[in-house]
């Protein structure tokens, strides 16, 4: 990682027990862009974490959202199903939806979670998200 990348895990008490919950966080700034800056932004708590790895090698969901807050930021989601329902195990901001933006992002989700290669991955019908899929999970 460069100056202006960082990775942090954080102990954090949302519940009012003594017992921390770890929570990791990547940020980096790349000035390498055509236009500037860019900006990745990947979190998953360690409970994501551990349905990610319960849940997450056979089918996971890809679901990103535009224009939901005043930044025109796009909000990337993976998703599992569970026994129970379908949950967030990660959440991406990127500064746009270009295919290395989205595979950067889901590459740092993999290096967090070593052993993650869903067999199948759903996805809406968006060229850049697909072929980012396909090279970050290459049927290893």
């Amino acid at each position: 990682m460069d100056e202006d990348d960082t990775q942090q895990n954080v102990e954090v008490d949302d519940d009012g027990s003594d017992e921390g919950k770890e929570e990791t966080v990547y940020l980096t700034r790349h000035r390498n862009s055509h236009d500037g800056k860019t900006l990745l932004f990947v979190h998953q708590a360690a409970w994501q974490r551990w349905l990610l790895e319960r849940y997450g090698n056979d089918v996971c969901l890809l679901d990103v959202t535009y224009k939901t807050t005043r930044y025109a930021l796009p909000l990337f989601f993976v998703a599992v199903k569970t026994n129970v329902n379908y949950q967030i195990v990660a959440s991406c901001v990127t500064q746009s939806d270009t295919t290395e933006a989205i595979a950067e992002s889901l590459g740092v989700l993999s290096e967090w979670n070593p052993g993650w290669c869903p067999s199948y991955f759903f996805t809406d019908l968006c060229e850049q998200e697909i072929n980012a899929i396909e090279s970050t999970f290459t049927g290893e």
